[in-house]
């Protein structure tokens, strides 16, 4: 099991950056993140783009859901494992609308 909160609080401070906060305005989303080894669910909630929270905790009905490993996430963080390839082997399961997932792609990866 790998520790996912470094890379969770990388996606989570892209959020800071104004150049992305421009690119997402009126992005109102919540994300949860779903690690199947370890049993623990991560919510993050952006709000209009411009900043996002993250903590311990599960959502009933998320806009977005991903679930995975931890090592499979880590894997595609670190550019270890293709994350398309994850997804296409049933190693990623993704819930959500394709068009906030496509807007979430680059900030993820």
């Amino acid at each position: 099991m790998a520790d996912v909160m470094p890379y969770l609080e990388q996606i989570r401070a892209k959020f800071d950056d104004p150049m992305l906060q421009e690119k997402m305005k009126g992005f109102t989303k919540s994300l949860q993140f779903v690690f199947t080894d370890t049993g623990k669910t991560y919510l993050m909630n952006i709000t209009d783009g411009k900043s996002a929270t993250l903590k311990e905790e599960k959502l009933e009905k998320p806009d977005i859901q991903v679930t995975w490993s931890s090592d499979t996430f880590v894997g595609i963080q670190e550019k270890k494992v293709n994350a398309t390839t994850a997804f296409m082997t049933g190693k990623v399961k993704i819930k959500g609308s394709m068009d906030d997932l496509m807007k979430l792609q680059k900030v993820m990866m």
